[in-house]
């Protein structure tokens, strides 16, 4: 009869044993989601939704990729766009001197001054022609690391085409081969050769030839600027939508894995009252059971 009260004893002892482990673990669990803001730390938290919780968060971060695309996209096309505006700007100097002096009243030394800013101008297109972004030609095509046009105007590019993937299926291309922007109907190169050449030749047919020539060169320019401005609103279109999705699964997956905290911490008081609640009774449990034993 004593060993079966012995047993018993023991069985008590354990169980007050785990019921103090319990309520510690719990009052630890309590304590990481409170310290970490989420109510999901480890997959035996909340099995159930660990799995949507991990694939909102997979699609959150290819958002965030396509986002980081869209915004290198983005930067390539307001780079395009900026340097058509200043070409825009070249050729309609070249204009307004075309016009001036294709006037019969123009004198040697005005033309051969104005020959010698359309040189100027056309030195300012070559640099235009070859410009560079994060390191990288923007009308090389896909031979980004070669120098688009010689000093001389010949194309040193290729016809390639570089994509950015901006969403699912989805791909944008952000840049045009130099020979079909600058060398299109019109070579722009060479139209503004021979208005240097017709300005120190005094041809006054000749420098008057050029302005029609100037304006198809314009025009050549404005439908690439019309072009790339198009791409730009189509990835801003992509950028906005992807930014709602992303608040949207954010929303979600917070809603999964954020603690309530105001909860969390009446939670966490009355696991800490529990606990010592545990050890107390257990003390005195095992006080007595002592003492029953050694009597």
């Amino acid at each position: 009869m004593e060993e079966k009260m012995r047993i018993t004893d023991a069985m008590l002892a354990g169980r007050v044993v785990d019921s103090i482990n319990d309520s510690k673990s719990r009052l630890g669990d309590l304590q990481n989601i409170l310290s970490t803001g989420k109510k999901i730390n480890k997959p035996s938290d909340d099995p159930l939704n660990i799995s949507s919780a991990f694939n909102l968060r997979k699609e959150l971060q290819e958002i965030n990729q396509y986002l980081r695309n869209g915004e290198t996209a983005t930067s390539w096309i307001d780079v395009t766009t900026s340097t058509l505006t200043q070409v825009s700007e070249v050729l309609n100097s070249a204009r307004t001197i075309a016009l001036r002096e294709s006037n019969a009243t123009a004198t040697f030394e005005s033309r051969s001054a104005s020959a010698q800013e359309v040189r100027n101008l056309k030195r300012q297109l070559l640099n235009l022609a070859n410009t560079s972004f994060n390191g990288k030609y923007i009308f090389s095509g896909t031979k980004t690391l070669t120098r688009p046009f010689t000093d001389d105007g010949v194309y040193q590019g290729d016809e390639g085409e570089i994509k950015i993937q901006i969403e699912d299926r989805q791909t944008i291309t952000v840049n045009a081969p130099g020979d079909k922007i600058f060398q299109g109907e019109e070579d722009i190169f060479s139209v503004l050769s021979d208005l240097e050449e017709a300005l120190n030749n005094g041809d006054t047919g000749a420098i008057s030839s050029q302005i029609g020539k100037l304006d198809s060169c314009l025009n050549q320019i404005h439908r690439w600027e019309g072009e790339f401005g198009g791409r730009g609103k189509r990835v801003e279109i992509f950028k906005s939508r992807l930014k709602d999705q992303e608040v949207g699964l954010t929303k979600l997956l917070s809603a999964i894995e954020d603690a309530d905290v105001t909860k969390t911490i009446t939670d966490l008081q009355h696991a800490g009252a529990a606990y010592q609640a545990a050890l107390y009774a257990g003390r005195e449990i095992l006080r007595y059971t002592l003492i029953d034993f050694w009597r």
